[in-house]
C-alpha cells in the first residue's frame, strides 16, 4: 500500500503535471477506445440471430476482369437452391421503397425487405407479436401481408398491440399486418433500417429474364458445413452456366462469405483499419510526451532517489514506486477516456452511414471495457517503465556531491528524450500527411471532370410496382406519359428516365461481341455496362454526343434494335473506323441478339465513387424496348432557375398526377447526392484532420517541454556565458537550432512513413489518394513553423538569464 499512498502524494504535489498527463491520456485512450468500438460494430459484431456464424451470403465472381455480382436473377436463385445442399435453409431478398397509407395518417415512403420462403428458417427469428408468414402467403396472389419492425411499430403506431390484423394501403394494395418483428431482427447495418418485411414471389417476367439481377441470397449452413463446401457444391452449376451461357457467365464461380463480412466493402474495411492505426499514432505521441515528462521529473527528483537509495531502498522498490505512479495516472486517464469515447460514439451513431442507413448502435460492452483496461495498463507501462528504470539507478555519491547544481541528466537520458521527440515528430508528420492526402483527394473528387455536366441536375428513384404495371406494354405507356409531364414542368430544360445513373454504380453488366458465336456459343467478347435510357437522356445528363444521333423519340418497343456506345467501347471494337452503322451482339436466353450502333457518346465516370476510376465499356439501350420495374428520373433545370431543388415539388406533383399511389424516393440534386454518398469519406477526412491536429499539438507540447526543461536546467550556464560576454542572440540561435535539429531528424523519418502511407492509401482508394508533393511540402513547412514557435519562448528565457543568479548558485 505504501507505493500507492506515495504515488497519490507525489501526484498531488505536482498538479500541473498531473493535469497534463490526465488530459493527454484521456485524449489518446478515448480516441482509440472509440475507434475500437466503431470497428467492432462494423466488422466484428455478430449478426443478432441464432448461431450467426452459420449465416453466409453468396456472390458470383467472373474471371473476365475484376467483375462480380452480389445479386442474382430469379432464374439463378431457382438454380442455386437445389444445388446448395449444405444449407439448412436458404432465402433470397430484395429491398424496395413502399408507399404506406394508414387511416388518419399521411402517406409516407418506407424501406421494405421482401423475402422468399425460408427467410425465418434462415434467420431463426420469432415475432414479438403475431406470427410470421405462412407457406401459402409465399404463393402468387396470396402475398397481401406484411410484418412491421419493432421500431416502425413504436414510431408510427404507438406500439399498439391491436395492429395485428389491421389492414393498410401499401403501394395501392390492401395488406394485412400479421406480425411485429423484435428489435434485434432489424440489424440496421445490414438491412439498412427497413420498416416492413414482406413475402417475395417471383413474377413470370423475372423468371424469364436471366440478366435481371436484383436479389441477394443468404443461407444458414448445416452443422459441420463450411462456406468452402458450399462453393464446392455450386462449382458444377457455375461450370454448366458458363458452358450454356458463355457470354453471361465468363469463368463464373460462386463465393460464400460470412454475413458480417458483407456489411462493408474492402475499401471501407481497409479504411477502418487505417483509421485505427492512425488513432494509435495519437496514443503513441501521447506516451512519448508523458515519458519525456516522467524523465524530466526523474531528473529533478534524482537527489531524492539518491538519498532513499543511500538509506537502503532497493531498486525494485524504487521501480515499483515509479510504475505505481504511472499506472495510477493511466487508469485514471483511461476512465476519463471512456467518458470521451462514449461521447464520440454518440456522434458516430448519428454521423456514420452504413449502406445508406444512419443511427446504427456503437456500444461499449464488456469486451471494449476489457480492451480499454488493457490499453490503460499497457500505456502506463509504456511511458513509465524506462523512466522508472533510469530513476532507480542513481549515482548516489555523484548526485549528493552535485547538491543543487542544474543538470539536464545523463547523456543517455538526453539521448532518450531526444529520440522520443524525434518519434513524436515522425508520427505527427505521418498523421498530417494522411490528413492532407485524403482531404485534398476529396476536394479533387468533388470538383473533378466526370465526362458529364453534374450542375443543374435533379435526380429521383421511382419504383414501378409490378402488381400495378405487370406487363412491359403498360410500363412503356406509363414511361411515355410521365416523361411528357416531366418535360412540361416550368423551368425544366430536359427530362429523361434511365435504369441507372453514373453516380455510385454504372448499371448491369453483360457480354458484348462483334463476331458471330461459334457452334459452341463462344466468341471474342467483353463485359460491358448496359443502361436502358430514354431519348433525351444524353441532353438531360449533359453527356456529349460525339458521333451519330440519339434514339428517335417515336421509337417503338418492336421497332429497330438501336444502341449507343461510349467512346471506349467504340475504340475497343472499331479502333480505326466509325462505330456508327456497325452491329453489336449480346446474348439473351442463350441466343445472340444483334443491335445497330446509331451513336457514340463521351465516356462518363461514377461521380460519387471512391473506387478505381477505370473507364467501363458502356452500352445504352432504349428503355421502351426493355422497360424495367424501376427508373431514375433526371431533370435538367433551365439556366437561371436558381437552386435545382426547387423542381423537387413539381416533380412529385407530376408523378402523383400520373399515378397517385406512386411516389419518388431520394429526390436530390446530383451535387447533394455526391456529398451524401461521400459523407463517410468526408467524415474520415475530418477525423484525420482531428487526429493530425491532436498529434501536432502533442508533438509541439512535447518539444516545448523538452527544450524548456533543458533551458531551465542550463540557466546557470547561460547566465555565466552572458557574464563572459556572450550575446543574447547567440543563445537564441543555439536553442532554436537545437529544436530544429531534432525536428529535422523526425521529418526525415516522417517523410519515409508518409510515402509508405501514401502508397497504402493509393492501393485502397486510387481515386482519392494520389501523390501530393505540394501537400507534403506544406506539412513539412507547418511542422518547422510549429517547431520554431515551440522553441521560441524557452529561447527567450535563455536570453534573459541573470548572470548574478548564476554566480550566486556557483
Amino acid at each position: 500500500m505504501f507505493p500507492l499512498r506515495y504515488a497519490f502524494r507525489s501526484l498531488a504535489k505536482s498538479p500541473g503535471y498531473t493535469a497534463i498527463a490526465l488530459v493527454t491520456l484521456a485524449l489518446g485512450i478515448g480516441v482509440n477506445t472509440s475507434m475500437f468500438s466503431i470497428i467492432d460494430a462494423l466488422l466484428f459484431r455478430a449478426a443478432p440471430y441464432a448461431e450467426p456464424e452459420k449465416l453466409v451470403q453468396l456472390t458470383g465472381q467472373l474471371q473476365s476482369g475484376p467483375l462480380f455480382f452480389g445479386r442474382f436473377s430469379a432464374q439463378e436463385v431457382r438454380e442455386i437452391a437445389p444445388q446448395a445442399t449444405g444449407f439448412a435453409a436458404l432465402t433470397a431478398y430484395d429491398r424496395t421503397m413502399a408507399t404506406l397509407a394508414a387511416p388518419g395518417q399521411p402517406a409516407e415512403r418506407l424501406l421494405a425487405i421482401r423475402f422468399t420462403r425460408g427467410a425465418f428458417e434462415t434467420l431463426r427469428v420469432a415475432p414479438l407479436l403475431g406470427r410470421t408468414f405462412t407457406a401459402e402467403e409465399f404463393q402468387p396472389g396470396r402475398d397481401q401481408v406484411a410484418m412491421l419492425t419493432e421500431s416502425a411499430w413504436r414510431a408510427r403506431f404507438a406500439a399498439d398491440p391491436a395492429i395485428i390484423g389491421r389492414t393498410l394501403r401499401l403501394d395501392g394494395e390492401i395488406v394485412t399486418i400479421v406480425g411485429v418483428l423484435p428489435a434485434r431482427a432489424e440489424y440496421r447495418v445490414y438491412w439498412g433500417g427497413a420498416s416492413l418485411w414482406r413475402p417475395l414471389n417471383f413474377t413470370p417476367d423475372q423468371l424469364n429474364f436471366r440478366g435481371y439481377r436484383q436479389f441477394w441470397v443468404i443461407g444458414r449452413l448445416q452443422p459441420d458445413v463450411t462456406p468452402a463446401a458450399i462453393e464446392a457444391q455450386l462449382a458444377p452449376l457455375a461450370a454448366r452456366q458458363t458452358q450454356e451461357f458463355p457470354r453471361d457467365y465468363p469463368g463464373l464461380h460462386y463465393e460464400a462469405a460470412p454475413l458480417n463480412e458483407r456489411v462493408l466493402d474492402n475499401v471501407r474495411r481497409n479504411m477502418s483499419w487505417m483509421l485505427l492505426g492512425l488513432a494509435g499514432f495519437v496514443l503513441l505521441i501521447g506516451c512519448a510526451n508523458l515519458a519525456n515528462l516522467q524523465l524530466a521529473r526523474a531528473t529533478g527528483s534524482v537527489r531524492d532517489f539518491a538519498i532513499r537509495a543511500a538509506l537502503g531502498a532497493s531498486r525494485r522498490h524504487l521501480i515499483a514506486q515509479q510504475l505505481t505512479e504511472s499506472l495510477l495516472l493511466s487508469l485514471a486517464g483511461g476512465a476519463l477516456g471512456l467518458l470521451l469515447a462514449g461521447w464520440l460514439n454518440t456522434l458516430a451513431e448519428h454521423a456514420l452511414l452504413v449502406d445508406g442507413a444512419p443511427g446504427f448502435t456503437v456500444d461499449i460492452d464488456a469486451r471494449i471495457l476489457a480492451l480499454t483496461l488493457l490499453i490503460s495498463v499497457f500505456t502506463g507501462v509504456l511511458f513509465g517503465l524506462v523512466p522508472a528504470l533510469i530513476a532507480s539507478r542513481p549515482n548516489v555519491v555523484a548526485t549528493l556531491k552535485a547538491q543543487g547544481r542544474g543538470s539536464t541528466g545523463t547523456r543517455s537520458q538526453q539521448r532518450l528524450r531526444h529520440a522520443l521527440i524525434i518519434g513524436e515528430v515522425t508520427l505527427a508528420l505521418v498523421l498530417l500527411a494522411g490528413a492532407a492526402i485524403i482531404n485534398r483527394g476529396l476536394a479533387r473528387m468533388l470538383a473533378r471532370e466526370s465526362g458529364w455536366d453534374t450542375g443543374r441536375v435533379l435526380t429521383a428513384i421511382l419504383p414501378i410496382p409490378e402488381t400495378r404495371y405487370p406487363t412491359a406494354a403498360r410500363r412503356v405507356e406509363f414511361f411515355h406519359q410521365l416523361e411528357e409531364k416531366l418535360a412540361a414542368i416550368p423551368g425544366v430544360e430536359h427530362a429523361a428516365l434511365a435504369t441507372s445513373l453514373p453516380l455510385l454504380v454504372d448499371g448491369t453488366t453483360r457480354q458484348v461481341f462483334v463476331d458471330a458465336p461459334a457452334a459452341d456459343g463462344s466468341a471474342a467478347g467483353i463485359v460491358a455496362v448496359h443502361q436502358m435510357v430514354t431519348s433525351d437522356y444524353f441532353s438531360a445528363m449533359g453527356i456529349r454526343l460525339l458521333e451519330g444521333h440519339a434514339f428517335p423519340r417515336d421509337l417503338q418497343p418492336d421497332g429497330p434494335a438501336y444502341i449507343l456506345v461510349n467512346e471506349t467501347l467504340a475504340r475497343h471494337f472499331w479502333p480505326n473506323e466509325s462505330a456508327v452503322g456497325k452491329r453489336l451482339g449480346s446474348v439473351q436466353e442463350g441466343q445472340p441478339v444483334w443491335r445497330e450502333v446509331i451513336g457514340v457518346v463521351r465516356d462518363v465516370e461514377p461521380v460519387a465513387s471512391a473506387e478505381n476510376p477505370t473507364t467501363r465499356l458502356t452500352v445504352y439501350r432504349p428503355l421502351v424496348q426493355e422497360p424495367w420495374s424501376y427508373v431514375n428520373v433526371v431533370l435538367r433545370a433551365a439556366p437561371g432557375i436558381g437552386a435545382v431543388e426547387t423542381l423537387a415539388e413539381p416533380l412529385r406533383r407530376a408523378i402523383a398526377a400520373q399515378d397517385p399511389d406512386l411516389a419518388a424516393d431520394f429526390v436530390v440534386s446530383v451535387r447533394t447526392y455526391v456529398a451524401a454518398a461521400q459523407s463517410n469519406m468526408i467524415l474520415v477526412g475530418r477525423l484525420l484532420i482531428g487526429f493530425a491536429v491532436l498529434g501536432l499539438v502533442l508533438a509541439a507540447v512535447g518539444l516545448y517541454g523538452v527544450i524548456s526543461h533543458t533551458v531551465a536546467q542550463r540557466l546557470p550556464e547561460f547566465g555565466i556565458r552572458l557574464a563572459l560576454g556572450a550575446l543574447p542572440r547567440d543563445l537564441l540561435r543555439q536553442v532554436l537550432i537545437r529544436g530544429v535539429r531534432l525536428t529535422t531528424f523526425g521529418l526525415a523519418l516522417g517523410l519515409v512513413g508518409a510515402l509508405v502511407l501514401g502508397r497504402l492509401l493509393g492501393s485502397i482508394m486510387p481515386r482519392l489518394a494520389r501523390p501530393d508533393p505540394l501537400g507534403l511540402a506544406g506539412v513539412v513547412l507547418l511542422l518547422l513553423v510549429v517547431t520554431v514557435v515551440a522553441c521560441w519562448f524557452p529561447a527567450q528565457r535563455a536570453m534573459r538569464a541573470n548572470p548574478l543568479d548564476a554566480l550566486r548558485a556557483e
